[in-house]
C-alpha cells in the first residue's frame, strides 16, 4: 500500500524472535531479513519448526519475544485489510467445506483486501487474471472438491494471486502434488517472483528442489535458524548430515550447476553393481562427461594427474572420484606421476579422454602404455594428432605406438561404453 513501506525496509524481517505454543517454545531467537523479489527456500527436517515460523510470519502467531516485520511495519500492528494486500499463503491443502465454485474461490482472495461490501471492476479484472495466470479460468464454474489435487493447489495459488500480494507465503504446497503439476506451480511462481518482483518464501522438504529453484537457502534446526546463504553456501554435507541426521552426500549437478544431496542408501540404489575399476586420462574439460556417464554405468573411477583447479579436477572432486592432482600450471612432476601409476596398477583398465596433450601432461601417456605393459586394455580417444601440441608431435608418436601395441580407439562416449561391456561382458548384471 503506498505510504505503508520504510524506505531500504526488508519485505520480511524477523528480529530476535521467539515463539511458540502454550508455554511451548518452538522458534528460539530467529534473526533474518528477505529483500524484496528474493526467492528464499526454508528447510529443515520434520519438527524443526519451518510452519511455525510461516504461522508467526503471517500473524497467526504471535511472537512472546521480538518482532515480525513485514515491508517496514509490524505485523501484530497491521489490520486484515492490510495484512491481505502485502501477503498471500497458499497451504499445504486448501479445504473448502461448501460447494464453492472455483471462480468463487478465488473471488475469496479479492475479498480479503476489504471489499465485502462489493467489488469493483478492477477487482474482477484482478481476480480474471490470477484465474488465467495459473491455468484455472477455464475450470471457473466447477466445484472446488471436485478438482483433482494439482488443480485444487492451482486454485488456492490463483486466491493468494488475485489479493494482489507483495510477498508469497507457501508451506510445503507442493510437496503432495505429481512432477507434472508440481512443475507447473514453480513456474507460475518463478515467473511471477522475476516478472513482477513479488517476493517468495517456499518451506521444502526436497532439498534438490529448493536448491533449483531458489536463490537463498534458510536452514532450521530445532527451532533455530543455523545457516542461511546462497545453496551453495547452505548445502555442505557435513552441515546437513548433522542437521538431518544422516549421511548425506553433495555433488554439482554437471548440466544445470545446482548442488545435488543424496543419501548413502540412495546412491547404493542409483548405482549398478560395481564392476571393474578405470583409470581416466584426461584434462581440460574433457574428463565431465566421461565421469559421469562411466560413473552411471557402475564403473568404479580414477583420474589424474591433473592440475588444480582443472575443471575436470573439480568435476572428479563432486563426484568423489579419486584423483592425483599437480600444481596449477605445473608439469607433471615425479611425485604425482607415481601416484597415478598406482592407481593405474590397482585398474581393471584405462581410458585415454580427448585431451589436448602439451609437454606438461604428456608424461600421463606413459600411464597408458604401462598399463599396455601389465596386460591391461586401454582404449584412446581419436583424433590426438589434432591436439598434440608438443614440440615435434611426441604425443602423436606415442599414441601411435599405444595403438600398435594393442590399445583400443574410440571416436564417442555410446562406442567407448558398448566396448566396455564387449570387453567385460561378465560383470554385467
Amino acid at each position: 500500500m503506498p505510504g505503508m513501506t520504510e524506505l531500504g525496509a526488508p519485505a520480511l524481517a524477523f528480529r530476535g524472535v521467539t515463539a511458540g505454543y502454550k508455554g511451548r517454545t518452538v522458534l528460539r531467537d530467529v534473526d533474518f531479513g528477505i529483500a524484496e523479489g528474493e526467492f528464499v527456500s526454508l528447510i529443515g527436517p520434520n519438527g524443526s519448526g519451518k510452519s511455525t515460523l510461516l504461522k508467526t510470519a503471517t500473524g497467526l502467531l504471535k511472537a512472546s519475544e521480538g518482532k515480525v516485520e513485514v515491508f517496514g511495519r509490524e505485523v501484530s500492528s497491521l489490520k486484515p485489510r492490510q495484512r491481505a494486500s502485502l501477503i498471500g499463503v497458499v497451504p499445504q491443502k486448501l479445504d473448502s467445506p461448501m460447494a464453492f465454485t472455483v471462480g468463487e474461490i478465488v473471488m475469496l482472495g479479492r475479498n480479503l483486501r476489504g471489499r465485502w461490501t462489493g467489488l469493483e471492476g478492477h477487482d474482477y479484472d484482478s481476480v480474471e487474471k490470477a484465474m488465467i495466470y495459473t491455468n484455472v479460468f477455464d475450470l471457473r464454474e466447477r466445484r472446488f472438491n471436485e478438482l483433482s489435487a494439482g488443480e485444487q493447489q492451482r486454485t488456492a495459488l490463483a486466491m493468494a494471486l488475485a489479493q494482489e500480494p507483495r510477498i508469497i507465503m507457501l508451506d510445503e504446497s507442493i510437496a503432495h502434488l505429481d512432477i507434472n503439476h508440481s512443475q507447473e506451480v514453480l513456474r507460475i511462481l518463478m515467473n511471477i517472483n522475476r516478472e513482477e518482483r513479488i517476493t517468495v518464501l517456499l518451506v521444502s522438504h526436497d532439498l534438490n528442489l529448493a536448491a533449483q529453484v531458489a536463490g537463498r537457502l534458510m536452514l532450521v534446526q530445532h527451532g533455530r535458524l543455523v545457516k542461511n546463504g546462497s545453496p551453495e553456501e547452505v548445502m555442505q554435507p557435513e552441515l546437513l548430515s548433522r542437521v538431518y541426521d544422516c549421511e548425506l552426500r553433495v555433488r554439482r549437478d554437471p548440466f544445470s550447476g545446482n548442488p545435488v544431496v543424496s543419501g548413502a542408501l540412495d546412491e547404493l540404489l542409483r548405482r549398478p553393481a560395481v564392476r571393474k575399476r578405470l583409470h581416466i586420462i584426461c584434462g581440460g574439460g574433457s574428463g565431465i562427461e566421461l565421469f559421469r556417464r562411466l560413473f552411471i554405468e557402475g564403473f568404479e573411477l580414477t583420474s589424474g594427474v591433473l592440475n588444480r583447479l582443472d575443471s575436470d579436477a573439480e568435476a572428479a572432486r563432486a563426484l568423489d572420484i579419486p584423483c592425483v592432482l599437480e600444481q596449477p600450471f605445473s608439469a607433471v612432476g615425479d611425485e604425482a606421476f607415481q601416484q597415478a601409476a598406482a592407481m593405474v596398477s590397482e585398474a581393471d583398465g584405462v581410458v585415454i579422454g580427448p585431451v589436448p596433450i602439451g609437454s606438461g601432461n604428456l608424461v600421463n601417456l606413459r600411464l597408458a602404455a604401462e598399463a599396455l605393459d601389465a596386460g591391461k586394455p586401454v582404449w584412446i580417444a581419436s583424433g590426438l594428432d589434432k591436439r598434440d601440441y608438443t614440440p615435434g608431435k611426441e604425443a602423436a608418436e606415442m599414441s601411435d605406438k599405444l595403438r600398435k601395441s594393442g590399445a583400443t580407439e574410440w571416436k564417442g562416449i555410446q562406442e567407448l561404453t558398448a566396448m566396455l561391456n564387449r570387453a567385460w561382458p561378465e560383470s554385467q548384471h
